[in-house]
C-alpha cells in the first residue's frame, strides 16, 4: 500500500532522475574526452568493490573507486598514463597505458595471502552502505563448523554453543530472548541466498496435528514451519564466502523483515580437498574439487559431504544425518562491446532426522518417527556487462527451481484409557461415530512436495559527470510456490491422536503462492573535494498474486522505501599511519508476505457427542456426533512490516579497524496464532429411560428425548498480532598484528534489547463448570498476553597468533555475557468486553459483574511473576589451533570450547544459585587434505 512517506520518496527519485538525464545531455557534449571502463575482480573472479584506480600523467590525474560490481568508468583526455589500482588486502596493480580511444580494461587483483596482516580468522565488518559481516573461507576453516549455525558465533554479539542437531536451528539476528513460536516472523523473514538463488520456501506445510495443537515433543521440535530456513541443512564445506546483511539492504531484495544471508560457493580451480571432522556430537566427511581450462573462462566445481550427528553420543536411538552434493559450472565470454558470465549449478541436500523408542522404556518397541527432507535445486545466473561507454551498463538474470520431497513418518502404539469413540464425518451434520479397539497401532505420514520457482532481472544504468557518478538499478522479481504433496495421510479409524480436531487434506488442493515486485534504485556518489558522499535511494513495490478477491491483500501494492547515506571524510596521517573515517545512516521498510500455511490453514472440525451409549454388548452400542466445520482462514491478514533505522561509524588507522553500529527496529504486525470464537448448538440425548437389560438394538436417536444446548469455544487463527521491537549497539575492533608475537586482538560484541508483545486483544474462556455445564461466556482482554523486555550484553575478545615459519594459527577467545535480563510486564485480567451464549459482544462492567457468574471473567494476577530476572556475568574460554604440513597439503585442527568457564553465582528469592560445573568442555578435531 503506497503511503505518504513512499510518495515523497517517489518525488525525490523522479527529481533526481530528471536532473540525471540533464547531466547526460551535458556529458554527451564533451566530445574531447574518451571513456575508459575498468572492471576489477579478484582471483575468484568476484567483483572488487571500492578499489582505488589512479590514472596519472605529467599533465593530468584522475582518481576514483569501483562500484559494487567492481566497475569504474572515467572520462579522460587522450595521452600516455600510468595506471595504479589499490585495495586493502590485495597486491597493488601497476601498468602503463596509452589512451587514444574508448577502451575497456580488465584488472585482476591478487590477494595478499602471504601477508601476515591478511590472515583473518574472524568475521570482518563490511564498509558498504549497509551494515554487514563478511566471513571468509579461512575464518570458517579455523572455526571448524559442522553446520551454518556455528558461523553465527562470529557475528557481533554471537557466542559459541554446543551443536543442537536434534531440532530445527532457526536464525536470530539482532535479537535476544526466547519468546516462543508466536514470534517466528524474524527468522521467517531472513532470506538465504546461495549464489543469488533463494532457498526459502513459501509452500512448506510439513507439520503434524500435535504441532497444530502446540504439543511440545521430540517430533515437533524437528518441524520447520513458519520459521524460515533450518540452518542444520546448510553445509559450509562448499562455501567460499558468507556475507550477513543486518542493516537496510538494497531494494533489489524483498519479501523479508530481518536480514539477508548471502552465500557464495567456491568457483575456479582448486586441488582435491578432503575434510574429516569428529567431535562429541557428530562425524563429518567432505570432499571437493575445482577445474578450469587454460583460458580460465570455463570453471567446474563439485563437492560432496556427509554428516552423522547425535544429540547425545550415548543415545543410539536418535540421530540426524545430512547429505549434500553440489555441481556448478561457470562460463565467461568476451564480445566486442562487452562480456558475459553464465553460472549454473545443481545441488542436492538430504536431511534425515529420526528417533526410535528405547525398548527398556517402551515395551511395545513400536514407537518411532522420521522427518526426511530432500531438496533438489537448479539455479542459473546470467550477467552481461557492456564495456563501451553508454547509459546502459549491465543486465543480470537469475532463475531458480527448487523441488523438495519432504516426508514425516510416525508409528505410534495407542493405548486408550477408557471407552473412547472417534468421529468419522468429513462434512457438517449429525452422524454416528466409531468405537475403536482399546489398543491399536497407528501409522501416520505427511507427504509434502513444495515446488519453488524464482525469477529476477536487474538492469544497471549509469553515467559520470565531472566528480559525480550516478547508477540506476531497475528490475523485477517473481516467485511461485506450490505444494504438490498428498498431505496428511492416516487411517481415520486409527488416528495418531485420538483427540485431534482435524481431518486429512491433500496439499495439492491448496492454491499456489505467488508474489512479484518491481524496484527502482538510484545510487549517487559525489567527490566534494577530499570528501565523498554516497546516497542510495530506492523504492520497491510488492504485491501478492493468485489470491481470492475477498483477501485484503488482493490487488494491493505495498511499498518499501529505503535510503542509505555514507559520508567519507578526508583521510589524514596520525601516528605515522593513514587514518580514515566514515559515517553511514540508513532508514527503510521491509515487508514479508504470509506463506501458504498462514494463508490456507487447516479446517477445524468441532465434533460434539450428542449420544454415547456404551453397552456391554457391542451390538447395542451407539455413539452419535454433531460435526461442525470452521474455517480459521483470516482474509484480513497483511504483510509483516519491519521499520529499520541504523547509524554506523567506521574508523581505520593503518591496520586497526573500528566499527560501531546503533540500530532500532520496529515490527508491530508480525504473524501469530490468536484465538477466535464461535457459538454452536447441539442436542443432548437422554438415555435414562432405556431398559439396558431388555434392549435388542442400539438406541434410535429419532425416538430419544433430548435437550438443546448452547455453548461457545475458541480456536486458533493467524493474525498480525505480534509486536517485536529491537534496539542495540554492535561494535568490532581489530588491531594490527603485534610484531614479534604476530598476534592480533579482535574485540566485538553487542548490546541487544528486544521487546515482545501482542498488539491485538485476545479472547479467553474459563475452564469452569457451572451446574455441570461449561462456563457460558468468553472474555475479550486487551492485556492478557505476556509482554516482555529482554536484554543482553555480550563481548568476545579474540587473540589470534599466526606463525608463518610453522604455518600455525592459534586463537584464544574469551567470550563474556556480562548480564542477561528478562522482565515481564504486568497483565490485566480485566476484560473490556465479553461474549454471551448467542455470540453477541457486550461491554464488560466490573461493578455490575460483582456477585454474578460474569465475575469469573476477571482473572486474578500473581504479582510475583512480574519480577525482573537477571543473570550475572558468564565467561568461557575457547581455544582453536590449526597447523599445516607439507606446504598446506595437510592441515590438522582442533578446538576446545569452554576449556575454562566461570559463572557468577546469583540469588533468586533468597536462594543462591551456583552454576559451577553446569557445562562441560566440548572438544573436537579435524584433518584436511589438499592434494
Amino acid at each position: 500500500m503506497v503511503t505518504n512517506d513512499s510518495k515523497v520518496l517517489f518525488k525525490i527519485l523522479f527529481s533526481s532522475f530528471f536532473f540525471f538525464f540533464i547531466d547526460v545531455a551535458t556529458f554527451k557534449s564533451q566530445d574531447r574526452n574518451v571513456t575508459l571502463t575498468f572492471e576489477v575482480k579478484n582471483t575468484a573472479l568476484q567483483p572488487v568493490e571500492k578499489a582505488e584506480i589512479h590514472i596519472v600523467s605529467g599533465e593530468n590525474r584522475y582518481s576514483s573507486v569501483t562500484n559494487t560490481k567492481g566497475v569504474l568508468t572515467l572520462d579522460v583526455i587522450p595521452g600516455s598514463y600510468t595506471l595504479q589500482t589499490q585495495k586493502d588486502g590485495y597486491r597493488e596493480y601497476n601498468s602503463d597505458i596509452n589512451v587514444t580511444k574508448t577502451t575497456a580494461f580488465f584488472i585482476l587483483l591478487t590477494e595478499k595471502i602471504n601477508s601476515i596482516e591478511e590472515v583473518v580468522i574472524t568475521a570482518k565488518e563490511g564498509k558498504g552502505l549497509t551494515s554487514s559481516s563478511i566471513i571468509s573461507q579461512r575464518a570458517m576453516q579455523h572455526l571448524q563448523p559442522s553446520s551454518f549455525t556455528d558461523l553465527l558465533e562470529l557475528l557481533p554479539g554471537g557466542r559459541s554453543g554446543d551443536p543442537v542437531l536434534n531440532q530445527v536451528n532457526k536464525i536470530s539476528l539482532r535479537e535476544t530472548g526466547r519468546p516462543g513460536s508466536d514470534y517466528n516472523t524474524s527468522s521467517m523473514g531472513t532470506i538465504f541466498l546461495i549464489d543469488g538463488a533463494p532457498i526459502n520456501s513459501g509452500a512448506n506445510l510439513q507439520y503434524t496435528y500435535d504441532f497444530q495443537d502446540k504439543t511440545n515433543n521430540g517430533l515437533t521440535r524437528r518441524l520447520n514451519i513458519n520459521s524460515g530456513v533450518d540452518m542444520r541443512s546448510i553445509s559450509t564445506d562448499q562455501i567460499e564466502r558468507v556475507e550477513v546483511l543486518r542493516g537496510i539492504p538494497s531494494v533489489q531484495y524483498g519479501n523479508l523483515t530481518s536480514g539477508i544471508v548471502k552465500i557464495t560457493n567456491k568457483s575456479g580451480y582448486t586441488k582435491w580437498k578432503a575434510r574429516f571432522k569428529a567431535d562429541g556430537y557428530a562425524k563429518l566427511f567432505a570432499v571437493s574439487k575445482g577445474f578450469e581450462n587454460k583460458e580460465k573462462d570455463l570453471k567446474i566445481n563439485a563437492g560432496l559431504d556427509y554428516l552423522n550427528a547425535k544429540s547425545d553420543p550415548r543415545d543410539k536411538l536418535e540421530n540426524y544425518k545430512r547429505i549434500t552434493a553440489n555441481l556448478s559450472l561457470v562460463k565467461e565470454k568476451k564480445y566486442d562491446k562487452g562480456f558475459s558470465r553464465w553460472q549454473s549449478s545443481i545441488s542436492y541436500t538430504g536431511s534425515l532426522d529420526g528417533s526410535k523408542s528405547d525398548p527398556d522404556i517402551d515395551l511395545s518397541e513400536l514407537n518411532s518417527y522420521e522427518v526426511n527432507n530432500h531438496l533438489f535445486s537448479l539455479s542459473s545466473l546470467f550477467n552481461y556487462t557492456k564495456n563501451e561507454p553508454s547509459f546502459y551498463r549491465s543486465t543480470e538474470i537469475q532463475a531458480t527451481v527448487n523441488q523438495r520431497f519432504d516426508k514425516i513418518k510416525q508409528t505410534k502404539f495407542i493405548q486408550l484409557e477408557n471407552a473412547t469413540a472417534f468421529p468419522l464425518s468429513t462434512t457438517e451434520g449429525e452422524y454416528d461415530g466409531y468405537y475403536p479397539k482399546a489398543q491399536y497401532i497407528s501409522d501416520y505420514q505427511v507427504d509434502g512436495k513444495p515446488l519453488d520457482l524464482f525469477v529476477k532481472m536487474v538492469n544497471n544504468f549509469g553515467f559520470t559527470f565531472k566528480s559525480v557518478k550516478n547508477e540506476l538499478n531497475a528490475g523485477f522479481d517473481w516467485q511461485l510456490s506450490k505444494n504438490w504433496g498428498e498431505g496428511q495421510q492416516f487411517d481415520r479409524y486409527r488416528p495418531i491422536d485420538p483427540k485431534s480436531t482435524y481431518r486429512p487434506r491433500a496439499y495439492r488442493d491448496i492454491p499456489a503462492y505467488s508474489t512479484s515486485a518491481v524496484f527502482l534504485e538510484s545510487i549517487t556518489t559525489a567527490d566534494l573535494g577530499r570528501h565523498q558522499l554516497s546516497l542510495a535511494l530506492g523504492v520497491r513495490g510488492n504485491t501478492m498474486m493468485n489470491l481470492p478477491s475477498y483477501f485484503r491483500m488482493h490487488g494491493k501494492i505495498y511499498a518499501d522505501p529505503r535510503a542509505n547515506l555514507q559520508w567519507e571524510l578526508p583521510s589524514f596521517d596520525w601516528l605515522n599511519k593513514k587514518a580514515k573515517l566514515s559515517l553511514t545512516v540508513g532508514y527503510g521498510k521491509q515487508s514479508l508476505f504470509p506463506d501458504l500455511n498462514l494463508l490456507y490453514p487447516e479446517l477445524i472440525y468441532k465434533d460434539i457427542q450428542q449420544l454415547n451409549y456404551f453397552h456391554s454388548n457391542p451390538k447395542y452400542r451407539r455413539v452419535h456426533y454433531k460435526t461442525m466445520i470452521y474455517n480459521p482462514q483470516n482474509a484480513e491478514i497483511e504483510p509483516a512490516v519491519n521499520e529499520k533505522f541504523e547509524a554506523r561509524l567506521d574508523f581505520s588507522l593503518g591496520f586497526h579497524q573500528l566499527s560501531i553500529t546503533v540500530f532500532k527496529e520496529n515490527m508491530n504486525n508480525a504473524f501469530r496464532s490468536m484465538n477466535n470464537y464461535a457459538v454452536y448448538q447441539y442436542k443432548k440425548y437422554d438415555t435414562s429411560a432405556i431398559d439396558h437389560t431388555s434392549i435388542t438394538a442400539p438406541p434410535d436417536v429419532h425416538t430419544l428425548p433430548y435437550q438443546i444446548m448452547d455453548e461457545n469455544f475458541t480456536y486458533g487463527t493467524q493474525r498480525n498480532g505480534s509486536k517485536v521491537d529491537k534496539e542495540g549497539v554492535e561494535f568490532q575492533y581489530s588491531s594490527n598484528r603485534i610484531p614479534v608475537i604476530n598476534t592480533r586482538f579482535t574485540l566485538n560484541g553487542a548490546w541487544f534489547r528486544t521487546k515482545y508483545g501482542n498488539s491485538l486483544p485476545v479472547y479467553r474462556g474459563r475452564d469452569l463448570l457451572i451446574n455441570g455445564r461449561p462456563y457460558p461466556y468468553l472474555g475479550l482482554y486487551e492485556g492478557m498476553e505476556p509482554n516482555s523486555a529482554n536484554e543482553v550484553l555480550n563481548t568476545n575478545l579474540m587473540l589470534d597468533t599466526y606463525i608463518p615459519k610453522l604455518d600455525l594459527v592459534f586463537s584464544s577467545s574469551f567470550q563474556f555475557s556480562w548480564y542477561s535480563m528478562r522482565k515481564l510486564f504486568p497483565m490485566s485480567g480485566l476484560p473490556s468486553h465479553y461474549v454471551d451464549q448467542n455470540g453477541t459482544i457486550l461491554p464488560f462492567n466490573p461493578d455490575t459483574a460483582k456477585g454474578t457468574i460474569l465475575e469469573s471473567l476477571i482473572i486474578a494476577q500473581n504479582e510475583n511473576l512480574y519480577n525482573t530476572s537477571r543473570r550475572p556475568m558468564e565467561m568461557n574460554l575457547n581455544v582453536k589451533v590449526s597447523k599445516s604440513f607439507r606446504n598446506k597439503a595437510v592441515i590438522v585442527s582442533m578446538f576446545a570450547n569452554r576449556l575454562f568457564s566461570y559463572y557468577t553465582p546469583y540469588t533468586v528469592n533468597g536462594f543462591t544459585i551456583n552454576r559451577k560445573g553446569a557445562y562441560d568442555p566440548y572438544f573436537g578435531m579435524e584433518i584436511n587434505f589438499n592434494l
